[in-house]
């Protein structure tokens, strides 16, 4: 895929997985914005790759903040063209995890994903594509031996970027 010209949108960016995403996207002429919790961190990564990426600070579970990383996009960069749903929590360990544990693992690592495509999908739609990507690890298709919250929500995604390809992908959003 050529992504030169594309605006993407990472999130866990400020480190692991999500800051080499923003680093190879920005490689291949994307323009990107970097989102994480640690402000440090996600304005170290985006000052590193230069004036083709820029850095929000916040929790990306939050609307709020799904909708500031949008708006920041299309102020910057334009129309957002591909959205990687990177951040992720492992919550607690098994069945003894605290509902606060499990409640924070749904948000980050599944219902994140369904506040992005509700505000990103409506806009692709009428623009003919968009690419929603999830990293789900390999959790996602077998298990995470130490955390019941991690493995059943990384499933969840998978499941959840099943659903968008189905019910979308005929309609231009892979």
């Amino acid at each position: 895929m050529d992504v030169s010209g594309k605006v993407a949108i990472v999130t866990g960016a400020g480190s692991g997985i999500g800051a080499a995403l923003a680093a190879t996207l920005v490689a291949a002429h994307a323009r990107v914005v970097l989102a994480d919790i640690d402000s440090t961190a996600v304005r170290e990564v985006a000052d590193s790759l230069g004036a083709a990426a820029v850095a929000v600070a916040g929790d990306v579970s939050d609307e709020a903040v799904i909708r500031e990383l949008i708006d920041r996009a299309e102020r910057e960069f334009g129309p957002v063209d591909l959205y990687f749903a990177n951040a992720g929590i492992f919550g607690g360990r098994g069945l003894d995890s605290a509902e606060a544990q499990w409640e924070a693992a749904l948000d980050v690592n599944v219902l994140a994903h369904v506040r992005a495509a509700r505000l990103l999908v409506p806009g692709w739609l009428e623009r003919g594509g968009g690419y929603f990507v999830c990293t789900a690890s390999a959790a996602g298709l077998l298990t995470q031996i130490g955390s019941a919250p991690y493995a059943v929500t990384k499933h969840a995604a998978v499941g959840f970027a099943e659903w968008l390809s189905v019910t979308y992908g005929d309609r231009g959003i892979a």
